[in-house]
């Protein structure tokens, strides 16, 4: 079996397990205050992401060789994060995946200013095409005319995301160069873990997010809801060691092709899960995403 093969089945487990993620978030909107599903997320990741950082890195797991980095990636990681998760609460999954996966379009917009990279023709054209498809997804015309049936908060949210996780591609586009992945996964995961625990303490877990039945208490209240925070957090850990590992046997043009699979598996789980039906603007709007989004795959493959 040849690497790139190998490298593709791991990137697909990764988008499985991603998915998973989000629905077990979306799963437990109402159910547990929105602090406290982000706190597991972060926070039940550390013992498992320590353990590979150790292994891959022995006592070097937390050399860093640019911290300002670090804390940038970690900054943008967490908003992205904030506002993927926030969006799943208000908007259907298949929707938020959608636009969250249109930051390649950002990318490039943002590339010529912070990489110092030409854009061509025909990479213009894939941009313009795919902010049609952004248009035509978020219907923004029918938000501000207060007749549309999506969560306006939501829509901003989930194309905020977009904005957020094109700057953190870019850094970590320069990470790659300098920083161990492992390193960086687990750096993330405890900073954010450390905000996180320092918000609940300040103010609660009420001030931001869908409040629910169960708030701080559910973390030392052994029963079904703790074990799924619990699996949220070891999951996403194995989230990014796959996303990681995928890039250490397959080609990144390869993998980039692959995770436009996300948007119609959510699509298909927010279905058959919540009866999530996308009207037909979101369905040709994501269509039109998915294809500008892979021709500017298609250019970086003819750049290199």
């Amino acid at each position: 079996m040849s690497s790139n093969i190998i490298g593709s089945l791991i990137w697909v487990m990764f988008i499985f397990l991603s998915l998973f993620t989000h629905m077990i978030i979306k799963y437990l909107s109402g159910e547990v205050d929105f602090i406290i599903t982000l706190f597991s997320r972060f926070t039940y990741s550390l013992p498992i992401l320590f353990i590979l950082a150790y292994i891959a890195r022995k006592y070097l797991l937390f050399k860093v060789n640019n911290w300002k980095n670090i804390a940038l990636r970690s900054f943008f990681g967490f908003v992205t994060m904030i506002m993927v998760f926030s969006a799943l609460q208000l908007i259907p999954i298949g929707l938020t995946t959608a636009l969250a996966q249109s930051s390649a379009i950002y990318v490039t917009l943002l590339s010529p200013i912070f990489l110092n990279e030409k854009i061509g023709l025909i990479r213009w054209s894939a941009v313009i095409f795919g902010l049609i498809g952004v248009f035509l997804m978020t219907n923004p015309i029918s938000i501000i005319n207060e007749t549309s049936e999506l969560s306006a908060l939501g829509v901003y949210l989930a194309f905020g995301s977009a904005l957020t996780h094109s700057a953190l591609a870019i850094i970590l586009r320069r990470i790659g160069k300098t920083e161990h992945p492992a390193t960086t996964a687990l750096i993330h995961n405890l900073l954010t873990s450390l905000v996180i625990t320092f918000c609940i303490f300040f103010f609660g877990t009420k001030f931001y997010g869908k409040t629910g039945n169960f708030g701080i208490e559910i973390l030392f209240t052994p029963n079904n809801v703790l074990y799924t925070l619990i699996s949220l957090g070891m999951i996403g850990s194995f989230v990014q060691y796959f996303m990681a590992q995928s890039y250490k046997y397959a080609e990144a043009t390869i993998l980039v092709t692959l995770r436009y699979l996300a948007i119609p598996l959510a699509t298909l789980f927010g279905y058959i899960i919540w009866d999530e039906i996308p009207s037909y603007n979101q369905i040709v709007g994501g269509l039109v995403i998915i294809g500008s989004c892979l021709l500017i795959t298609y250019r970086e493959i003819k750049k290199k």
